[in-house]
């Protein structure tokens, strides 16, 4: 076997091998991206949601659901998360977050303040489901429905907020 045939076997293998390689390490990347989305869509669709139980405007009705994502926002800017056309509610008004597997809700130093259960906020305060959060002239309840109706855990416990 003459030495130029045997280099060109020797660049022919290496040129499979690195090929090999190459596909082998798109389809992991690949199969890692599918599990992530797969994992992000069940975790974003089990957050909760908040649902509009009072309102004098006419949007949001009562019973309009919103469903949360790890970072929420409520306000009267167009750039929120949730949108409230209300002359109460400021641009950038309310942050809920999911935090160290809990709801955090936070007052973003809006004018006419953040309710929850009736109380004023004043600082950051882990919320849970059941709890009612009054921004402006709207009324929402935290619960852990997701918008196909179904629980993500039952607890036994009743909630006796409205």
């Amino acid at each position: 076997m003459s030495p130029q045939l045997l280099l060109f076997i020797l660049r022919l293998a290496s040129a499979i091998l690195l090929l090999v390689f190459l596909g082998l390490l798109f389809w992991y990347v690949y199969q890692d991206l599918m599990s992530t989305r797969t994992a992000a869509r069940e975790q974003t669709s089990s957050l909760g949601i908040l649902r509009v139980i009072a309102s004098d405007a006419a949007n949001p009705l009562v019973d309009t659901l919103f469903d949360l994502a790890p970072v929420t926002t409520i306000g009267r800017h167009s750039r929120n998360t949730i949108v409230l056309d209300d002359t109460y509610v400021s641009g950038e008004h309310t942050l809920l977050s999911w935090r160290d597997s809990q709801w955090w809700l936070e007052d973003l130093g809006s004018r006419n303040g953040t309710y929850l259960n009736g109380t004023i906020l004043t600082d950051p305060v882990v919320i849970s489901v059941g709890d009612v959060i009054t921004i402006g002239d709207v009324r929402f309840k935290m619960d852990l429905l997701s918008r196909q109706g179904t629980d993500e855990k039952e607890s036994g416990i009743r909630d006796s907020n409205p």
